[in-house]
This record gives C-alpha cells, structure tokens and sequence, in this order.
C-alpha cells in the first residue's frame, strides 16, 4: 500500500502540519498572485457575471465577444469599485456591486456615456463653446497665485 503525501501546489515539496496547499507563503503568493492566474481568474469570473445578467447586451442584444461586453453602473458614479478589476476582489465585494450594473456591448455603453457625439446631431461648434465655457468655470475656481517679495 502507497502512503501518499500531500505536495505544494506550486513546488511539489511535501506539506507539514496544517498546510494543506502551499508549503511557505511565496509559493502561496507565487500561485494566487501571478499575472496569468490572474487574467484567468478575472475572466471566468466575468464570463459568471455576464452569464448571470442574460449574457448579451441588454439594450441591443449583442453578445458574441466577452471583451466588448461591459458592466454599467446604473446607480452613476457613486460605485464603491470599479467592476474591471474583478480578479483580484473578494467575491463578496464584487457581488456587491454587481447588483449595481447592467451588461452593455461598448458600443451602447459609449452611446450612452457620450450622447453629446450622436452622429447624426454633433454640432462641433457647440462642442467646442461648451468646453471652453467649462475650461473658464475651472479658471474661475483657482485662486490667484500671489505674489511674494523675496527675502
């Protein structure tokens, strides 16, 4: 009979004690923390998430490439995370702000975000007049910088 001797996930070293995965917390940080692990991580769990949102774009129904499938926040800015860092994000956390969002394809969701660049109603004139206004306003909100005689 073969006795078999539970190894590091990482190293194959033999594990002691209450290890039950990693024999030393590099090993452990070296499997959680390496950028492939990651990136993978992150995608399965989006795939999750657009999976449980209908999996295609709610306004017009796109739905076939992960990458142009996005996660908007319908409550506007006040989101506590941003929803692309799902990777690295307690589960909990991510859920919790999942139930904020909707799934939008970019291009809804830039229509959406940008309704000003509506092709068939852009008027760069009245572009350019609204960010000039605005660049005036933040003027306006800096205090002047005074003038001090050198000692």
């Amino acid at each position: 009979m073969k006795s078999t001797i539970p190894t590091c996930q990482v190293c194959g070293k033999a594990l002691r004690g209450r290890q039950s995965k990693f024999c030393s917390d590099d090993c452990k940080n070296d499997f959680h923390q390496a950028y492939p692990l990651q990136r993978l991580r992150g995608l399965r769990r989006k795939l999750e998430l657009v999976e449980a949102l209908g999996g295609k774009c709610s306004r017009c129904g796109y739905n076939k490439n992960l990458a142009a499938l996005s996660f908007h926040h319908v409550s506007g800015k006040s989101h506590a995370m941003d929803m692309r860092n799902l990777s690295n994000r307690k589960l909990e956390a991510v859920l919790k702000e999942f139930e904020r969002c909707e799934l939008l394809c970019l291009n809804c969701h830039a229509e959406l975000h940008s309704p000003h660049l509506n092709m068939a109603t852009l008027d760069l004139n009245a572009y350019e007049a609204s960010l000039e206004y605005e660049k005036s306003l933040r003027r306006k909100k800096t205090p002047p910088v005074k003038d001090t005689p050198m000692a």
